[in-house]
């Protein structure tokens, strides 16, 4: 999904850099987490895409399902 709207191939995203540092800004972080919701069901707060936070960080979170879903 960061690739997508970044306009950049997904797998050559480093997954151990802060998200920032790989081009998302507020904008991109809004659209991120409207759409990791609308996939997933899970709520990502906008603040940890303009965090320290890396790509690993979260998609492990994701795959532990230590994230709060939507309407929970």
């Amino acid at each position: 999904m960061i690739g997508e709207l970044l306009g950049l191939d997904g797998q050559g995203l480093p997954g151990d850099r802060p998200l920032g540092e790989i081009g998302i800004d507020s904008l991109t972080a809004a659209q991120l987490s409207v759409e990791v919701e609308e996939r997933t069901g899970v709520t990502i707060p906008l603040e940890r895409f303009l965090g320290e936070e890396t790509l690993q960080d979260l998609v492990r979170e994701l795959e532990s399902g230590d994230t709060q879903r939507a309407g929970a």
